[in-house]
């Protein structure tokens, strides 16, 4: 019995220690698949930047925006239908103003947000009131992500 704890033990230690040697955490990607159904290729090898929201709510409502750097741009290319041009969201005329209001109200710094008129967009509307919109900026290599929860 005892032997069968102590394996237990070292198969913990070593799960635990192949975490940290590959430098596996979890990120942000894995909650807009679970919410969007919507995959960040691993491939591109994206990192997380800057992480900005409106904090925590009972009904999971409000204003979530993460910024992604990535290594390899054909993965974010082949990632949606990038559109070049300003294009209607649920609640605004573009989607570079309902970016900007949502930044707004999250206070992002101007640094941290995107440059627009450089940028691809695409967004998706859920349950009629929730939306995801991405901006891509090869340029600088990052992807911006919005999501309003409503």
């Amino acid at each position: 019995m005892k032997w069968k704890k102590w394996l237990f033990a070292a198969a913990v230690i070593v799960t635990v220690g192949l975490v940290i040697v590959s430098g596996w955490v979890p990120s942000y990607s894995s909650v807009i698949e679970a919410n969007w159904g919507i995959s960040l290729p691993w491939q591109a090898k994206m990192q997380e930047v800057y992480a900005k929201d409106t904090g925590a709510s009972f009904h999971g409502d409000g204003l979530r925006y993460h910024v992604f750097e990535y290594e390899h741009e054909d993965y974010i290319d082949l990632m949606f239908a990038w559109s070049a041009n300003e294009h209607e969201t649920r609640h605004y005329e573009t989607v570079s103003q309902a970016a900007e209001a949502w930044l707004d109200e999250i206070d992002v710094p101007a640094e941290e947000r995107p440059v627009y008129d450089r940028c691809g967009s695409w967004n998706r509307i859920k349950n009629g009131t929730d939306e995801i919109i991405f901006f891509w900026d090869s340029e600088q290599n990052r992807i911006y992500v919005l999501e309003s929860f409503l």
